[in-house]
C-alpha cells in the first residue's frame, strides 16, 4: 500500500500514512503518474494532527515527537495532570502509550486558519480504548496552535478539554 499524497509505503490496512499523516486509498486506487500531491496549507496542518493522534494510536511516542516543536511545545491536557504542562507532557504520555490498549478515535467539526507561518485548528475528538485495565470513552474538543520550523508544521501548544457526557 502506498501513501497518495507522499508516495511511500505504508502498512496494509492503516488508515493514514506513518510518514505525513495523509488519509490512505488502497494500492489500486493511489495515483500512479504522480507520487505526491499537492495539498493546501490546511490539509497539511491537519495531516501534521492526524499523525500525531496516529502515534497514540500506534503507542509511537518518537512519531508524536516528530511533529512537535519539542523545545517551545506546551500542553492543556483532559487527563491528569490539567496543569499547563511543557515539554514534560510527551514523557507523560511515553510512558501511558506503555500500558494503552484498543485506541480508536474519530474526528470531526475540524476548522483550521493559516496565518502565513502559524496556523490554528480545532476539532473534536471521540476516542476510546483501555489504559492497563480501565475502560475509556471520551470526547473531547482539541485547540492546537502550530508553526512553520525549517519547513514543516509542528505542534507548539495543545489545548484537550472534556466535553461534558
Amino acid at each position: 500500500m502506498f501513501c497518495p499524497t507522499c508516495g511511500k509505503e505504508v502498512p496494509e490496512g492503516s488508515n493514514f500514512c506513518v510518514y505525513c499523516g495523509g488519509r490512505l486509498v488502497s494500492e489500486d486506487k493511489v495515483p500512479q503518474a504522480s507520487p505526491t500531491l499537492p495539498t493546501s496549507p490546511e490539509d497539511s496542518a491537519r495531516n501534521i494532527l492526524i499523525r500525531r493522534i496516529e502515534g497514540i494510536k500506534n503507542r509511537d511516542a518518537k512519531s508524536i515527537e516528530g511533529v512537535v516543536y519539542k523545545e517551545k511545545y506546551t500542553k492543556f491536557d483532559d487527563w491528569s495532570p490539567f496543569d499547563l504542562q511543557g515539554s514534560e507532557a510527551l514523557k507523560n504520555e511515553a510512558d501511558a502509550l506503555k500500558v494503552l490498549k484498543e485506541y480508536n478515535y474519530e474526528t470531526r467539526a475540524w476548522k483550521i486558519e493559516i496565518f502565513g507561518d502559524s496556523a490554528i485548528a480545532a476539532f473534536i475528538i471521540s476516542y476510546q480504548g483501555k489504559i492497563r485495565d480501565l475502560s475509556f470513552n471520551i470526547r473531547s474538543r482539541v485547540t492546537a496552535f502550530l508553526i512553520k520550523h525549517e519547513g514543516e508544521w509542528k505542534i507548539v501548544h495543545e489545548h484537550w478539554s472534556r466535553l461534558p457526557q
